[in-house]
């Protein structure tokens, strides 16, 4: 069984995009997701997003890798 192109589906659907903003998640937001970290949220113009999780079961916040120099994490709990 061949594996499932994730990136290719990923790419499809955020190529193009334009951050609008970073932000953190709300506390009603963390409530809602029964998570105990504010995760930093990737918003785009047209207000989809991404958000940073500790797995793929959604079970609490994850931090930001990024390739810039001067902030190589965006961590969780910010805000």
């Amino acid at each position: 069984m061949a594996m499932r192109d994730w990136s290719g589906d990923a790419t499809k659907i955020f190529k193009g995009k334009t951050v609008s903003h970073i932000d953190y998640l709300t506390d009603s937001e963390m409530d809602e997701m029964g998570w105990y970290s504010r995760a930093p949220v990737i918003v785009f113009t047209d207000n989809s997003w991404i958000i940073a999780s500790a797995d793929d079961e959604g079970n609490d916040a994850g931090a930001l890798f990024t390739s810039a120099n001067k902030m190589s994490v965006i961590p969780v709990n910010g805000r």
